[in-house]
């Protein structure tokens, strides 16, 4: 299938899905997680409508943003970020959407005042570890909840969502309980929010899994492989 043809399979399940869904058929934002991808593919991409991308690796993005600088890409942030990159990513992402921590709300609250004054809050979402996995990033969905005060008080950053890579399942179905508890707490953070439309993505479901997410209330995935097709063999892991 060429980027084009995989592109309109996305989008036409990904339709399908909300239809299904029992929250209703809604918009669903598609970020293309172009990891160890070509800047060439990500251009073409973006030539076909396709407008967000979300790099895993902060020297990844350093690279390809400036070379794509005569588009208008949204870059979204969606690896697990080092505090001392952050200085460096601000300038290029319209969103960091694997924050794990208050210390790295605050920094990035701090470097916005300190370098774009003028800019308004950076948009922020909350990763979520569903399973308490010590691989992955990502805070348990308790401590989300507990710390959503203090994220709250950063004026720096605006928290416009949760984010989740859950548990790995050879059947995907399996993710079902997951999702739904992420959506519950995603709808209990809501109500808790000082500017709740702002607090507008619910980001869960990749290339494997992104049917199932939807249907469990996702309305922003992360498709990497099934948009781009299998990464270069050099790519990292």
């Amino acid at each position: 299938m060429t980027l084009r043809e995989r592109l309109a399979s996305i989008q036409e399940r990904a339709q399908a899905a909300a239809h299904r869904s029992r929250f209703g058929v809604r918009p669903i934002d598609l970020i293309a997680v172009s990891k160890a991808h070509s800047v060439t593919s990500i251009r073409n991409l973006y030539e076909l409508g396709c407008v967000k991308m979300g790099e895993n690796y902060a020297q990844e993005l350093l690279g390809k943003a400036p070379l794509c600088q005569d588009v208008e890409i949204q870059w979204h942030f969606v690896g697990q970020l080092q505090s001392n990159k952050v200085r460096h990513l601000l300038p290029l992402v319209s969103s960091i959407d694997s924050v794990d921590s208050i210390e790295l709300a605050r920094k990035i609250a701090r470097l916005r005042e300190k370098l774009q004054p003028t800019r308004p809050p950076v948009p922020i979402m909350l990763q979520v570890n569903l399973g308490n996995e010590r691989q992955k990033s990502g805070l348990p969905p308790k401590i989300v909840e507990e710390l959503f005060p203090k994220f709250m008080e950063e004026n720096g950053v605006m928290v416009t969502g949760l984010m989740t890579i859950p548990p790995f399942y050879k059947d995907p179905e399996k993710l079902r309980p997951h999702f739904k508890l992420m959506k519950e707490l995603f709808d209990r953070l809501k109500e808790k929010h000082s500017m709740p439309r702002n607090f507008r993505y619910l980001s869960m479901g990749m290339s494997r899994d992104f049917e199932i997410a939807i249907e469990e209330g996702s309305n922003c995935i992360r498709i990497g492989e099934a948009l781009f097709g299998p990464r270069p063999s050099t790519a990292q892991d």
